[in-house]
């Protein structure tokens, strides 16, 4: 379908970015303030999104005062990469302008009832949209890397200085917005121990054991082997791997953003590594998690929200559909976009019934195929910028349903 032809409603670029920092989530709709959050839940006006249990309900708090659960689409800063696609809409059909882009994406994501970003947006979204920061501060650990994982001495100063240099990166691009939610780290860390042998080829502790005899891991790992003796083991190195990375990013992290929720790394669903995430704890205040699957993980959230005591945010999420373009997508594949959207409004019914679920961030706002694993990222939107209609239609009524019954219930709605 030719550009000119898609059935957006394109909102004037004047409008927009007049708007800066300050602009309606949902203009014209009873029961919202400016950032998205329900003005019949009220929490307090700090200036910052901060964390509140109202009621008996977890909820993240906009800057004026009000509950607020984000509905949000990550990487929409992708629309600018179009990686090994057939097209590039961005360059081919909005002349390369972030405004025009803004424009469509702001029109997209009203109509859906999309409230926020989830994390890499572009610079000139973020000010239109409630969003996250995020970094790789530990560097190229995510599993998703495969066999390109490079698993670093965490025990060195050279470590811990690209550890600063990172955080010290994001607080140059993200600092002083008063729409960031709140901070991630890591993306989906190699920490289970049978998962990265059998994703990457070694695990960290492999990594750490094969280092030169004077590097600073080797030498805390044979330090490790006399104090334990026979009790030594990879697993309980590895909670000391973690202890260091924490202990590091934990405190630099909050001495650059005093006043920024972290919510952490953004652990798999399936590779929750429980003696890890303690380690995390006292610098973290919510949990984020990427699941797997179409079903919501009822009973992995419930433990770790009872285990922890922390608040949990859905970072990364997806189901999809094959296309007669694609036969091999990214994430769990239902048959066609109807079984999708029907089990989209029962993750978003599970999930938000619960009093620990602050938020769902969809993965993926436009197609990126991935010419090397052979592989299509499903986005709302097909390549040329087309909106897959009938899955647009149902995360419209889905992501609405959701904001109708917390204004419902808030006596927010008017």
């Amino acid at each position: 379908m030719m550009y000119a032809k898609r059935r957006f409603i394109l909102l004037s670029t004047a409008f927009l970015m007049a708007g800066g920092l300050s602009a309606e989530v949902f203009p014209g709709r009873n029961g919202f303030d400016s950032y998205g959050g329900y003005l019949g839940i009220k929490g307090t006006a700090t200036g910052r999104f901060h964390l509140e249990t109202i009621g008996e309900r977890h909820f993240l708090v906009t800057p004026d005062g009000h509950g607020f659960i984000s509905i949000g689409v990550t990487h929409t800063g992708g629309l600018a990469e179009p990686e090994d696609s057939r097209c590039d809409h961005f360059k081919e059909n909005l002349g390369g302008d972030w405004e025009k882009a803004n424009a469509e994406l702001v029109s997209l994501f009203r109509q859906c009832g999309y409230n926020s970003l989830g994390y890499g947006g572009h610079s000139s979204t973020r000010k239109l949209y409630p969003h996250f920061a995020s970094c790789q501060p530990t560097g190229k650990v995510s599993s998703w890397m495969g066999k390109q994982v490079e698993y670093p001495d965490v025990f060195s100063d050279a470590w811990k200085e690209q550890a600063r240099n990172s955080i010290e990166r994001m607080k140059k691009q993200y600092g002083g917005n008063p729409n960031l939610i709140g901070i991630y780290w890591q993306d989906m860390p190699a920490w289970d121990l049978k998962l990265a042998k059998r994703q990457t080829g070694r695990t960290w502790v492999d990594a750490i054991r094969a280092l030169p005899k004077n590097a600073p891991g080797k030498k805390r790992y044979e330090r490790f082997l006399r104090e334990n003796g026979a009790d030594a083991s990879d697993a309980e190195f590895l909670v000391l791997i973690a202890r260091e990375i924490y202990t590091t990013i934990g405190p630099l992290t909050r001495k650059l953003f005093p006043d920024t929720l972290v919510f952490g790394e953004r652990y798999a669903g399936r590779a929750l590594p429980w003696k890890v995430i303690v380690e995390a704890l006292p610098w973290i205040d919510a949990m984020a998690v990427q699941p797997d699957g179409a079903e919501f993980p009822a009973e992995t959230l419930e433990r770790l929200y009872r285990e922890t005591g922390k608040p949990v945010m859905i970072c990364d999420h997806n189901v999809s559909f094959n296309t007669p373009e694609h036969s091999n997508v990214m994430w769990q594949t239902l048959p066609d976009v109807g079984s999708v959207g029907r089990a989209h409004a029962k993750y978003m019914e599970a999930g938000f019934a619960t009093p620990y679920l602050l938020g769902y961030n969809r993965c993926q706002y436009i197609d990126r195929y991935k010419a090397g694993q052979k592989i299509l990222k499903q986005g709302l939107l097909q390549v040329d910028g087309t909106p897959y209609k009938g899955l647009v239609d149902s995360v419209r009524k889905n992501n609405w349903r959701v904001h109708e019954g917390f204004l419902a219930a808030s006596g927010g709605r008017k």
